[in-house]
């Protein structure tokens, strides 16, 4: 009975080890935590040749005194196979050739979205490096015992495959891009200074500026997570509106803003496109505000509190924790009156009795788009704003929903990104149907916008990567312009957004944004764009900058 017992353990350890070699070569093939038949069978003669060669040499293994060595070995190939895979992993998960973007990424706390990250780094790098590191540990311990110059041996082998390893990697990062990775670390920053570009190009407003003629839109702004114009052959519900809406862009038919430095995190997207100023720090930094409850910028008004000004009530909803990049308190100290989060909407599902909950962080962009329904349905008369931030379409591969009909057309990371589209275009497509219908619809512009673009090189392909833009379409504006071909930033959006609702801007121009409305230049127009990222990052340490950035609310 014992030998028997002994022999299923063996067994069942020799199944479990051509699993785990199926699923390693199911990660060499499609860079992904999968496998076919094929790989099982390629994987059990492999497992089998491997079982005949420690038959036939039936070494012993390394006496009590070598065990701290046994460890040692385990060590080096566990990081031997995991470091030049980490840099291949890390080189498709993130805009590496984008210091600002990608050191902003990393100065996300472990929770939230990084939490993503960590599972797709195991699935995809340590998982894999921790079965073939143990599968190959007692060959490789073999080897150590019997080579002469061992320790040359391995340092040099280790020495040669991290290079080979990491020189995708390094080759996909420009000089200049390595060059400000080494600035950014190494670099102290100089003592803050004044900004010319400040002084030259901001416009700070005050109460004065803006004026309205007779009746104004209700505002309903929908931001779109990550969201481009590589992806409108997917949502044919957002394509359609596209066609009908005002749309400006430098790229037809499909086309949009330009992401820049400042205004491409989904905090610093919203907090350009609102006061048009750009946020030029990092993730870590707006988090710590978020659990804090500390605000920033509060001498710097945006549209909300513009709004408020004529009599607006404005609203926000959202899908995640609204201290997660500090959104709660930049908006409720910037002119939104009641602010609905993730906590709101799961407690509004518990009431209903709803048992389904979206994997990944926040919950589902059908839950949050039924959510700001229901709050529209309680509005009175007072013109109102509505804002909605949508998440499913987060990189890297998006979310899900498992009740939506549209299904992955195969097990690719492209088809399920693209089912995820689908489905977000259909929630959208729904949600705006929804309020045209309604009463105050027909006095109602409903501006969709992506809030930056997918975080890393498009899953779906693309000719040029230089021809990505953030969607931004105008739907039922009361002002309009036959001249659409333009080149914007996010910076533009918020002194449109109030054009186009029926307010005039003196000047045209709030913060570092002009009105695509008017005849004044943008940013991006009047300024070549390497200028412009370099003026930006000179901004940010700069005196007018800061003290605006840590001005307190009276």
């Amino acid at each position: 009975m014992v030998r028997l017992l002994k022999k299923l353990l063996i067994y069942f350890f020799d199944l479990l080890y051509i699993v785990m070699f199926a699923f390693a070569i199911g990660f060499v093939k499609h860079f992904r935590f999968d496998c076919s038949v094929i790989d099982f069978i390629v994987a059990t003669i492999l497992y089998s040749a491997l079982r005949f060669y420690l038959h036939k040499k039936k070494y012993e293994r390394f006496s009590q005194k070598f065990s701290f060595q046994v460890v040692l070995l385990w060590l080096y190939l566990f990081l031997l196979l995991a470091l030049p895979t980490a840099f291949v992993w890390a080189k498709k998960t993130f805009p590496v050739q984008n210091p600002d973007l990608t050191i902003m990424t990393l100065q996300m706390p472990v929770d939230g979205f990084v939490s993503v990250f960590i599972q797709d780094f195991f699935s995809k790098v340590g998982f894999y490096a921790l079965v073939l590191s143990l599968s190959l540990l007692w060959p490789i311990c073999d080897l150590y015992q019997n080579l002469k110059f061992r320790k040359v041996f391995f340092a040099l082998a280790f020495i040669v495959i991290f290079i080979a390893g990491s020189f995708p990697f390094w080759n996909a990062i420009s000089p200049k891009a390595r060059q400000q990775y080494i600035d950014y670390y190494f670099n102290s920053p100089t003592e803050p200074a004044h900004s010319k570009f400040y002084q030259d190009k901001f416009v700070l407003y005050s109460p004065e500026m803006v004026s309205a003629d007779d009746t104004t839109r209700n505002l309903v702004f929908i931001y779109v997570e990550s969201f481009e114009n590589t992806f409108l052959k997917f949502t044919p519900e957002i394509s359609q509106l596209h066609k009908q809406g005002l749309v400006f862009s430098d790229k037809f038919p499909y086309g949009g803003g330009k992401n820049i430095i400042g205004a491409a995190t989904t905090i610093s997207s919203m907090v350009s496109k609102t006061t048009g100023m750009p946020l030029l720090c990092g993730s870590s930094v707006m988090n710590n505000f978020g659990k804090t409850g500390e605000t920033f910028f509060d001498s710097l008004p945006g549209i909300y509190d513009i709004l408020h000004q004529f009599g607006y009530r404005n609203f926000y909803v959202q899908g995640t924790p609204a201290r997660f990049g500090a959104t709660g308190p930049f908006f409720l100290a910037h002119g939104i009156d009641e602010l609905y989060d993730k906590d709101d909407i799961e407690k509004a599902l518990e009431a209903r009795g709803e048992t389904y909950r979206r994997r990944g962080p926040g919950v589902a962009d059908a839950d949050v788009f039924d959510y700001a329904k229901s709050v529209l349905d309680t509005l009175g008369n007072p013109p109102f704003s509505m804002t909605v931030t949508t998440i499913d379409t987060h990189f890297p591969r998006g979310f899900l929903d498992r009740r939506c009909k549209i299904k992955p057309a195969n097990s690719s990371d492209g088809a399920y990104y693209a089912a995820v589209l689908s489905c977000t275009s259909k929630r959208i497509g729904e949600f705006v149907k929804w309020i045209q219908e309604k009463p105050f619809g027909s006095n109602t512009e409903i501006v969709i916008a992506g809030d930056h673009l997918f975080m890393t090189k498009s899953p779906i392909p693309v000719s040029k990567q230089s021809d990505r833009r953030f969607v931004n379409i105008y739907i039922n504006p009361k002002k309009s312009s036959a001249q659409t071909r333009r080149k914007y930033t996010s910076f533009d959006s918020a002194p449109t957004v109030l054009e186009t609702m029926g307010f005039n801007l003196e000047g045209h121009r709030l913060g570092f944004g002009a009105s695509l409305l008017s005849e004044e230049k943008t940013l991006v127009e009047s300024l070549k764009e390497r200028q412009l990222v370099h003026l930006l990052r000179e901004l940010s340490g700069s005196i007018e900058y800061n003290a605006l950035f840590q001005s307190k609310a009276p």
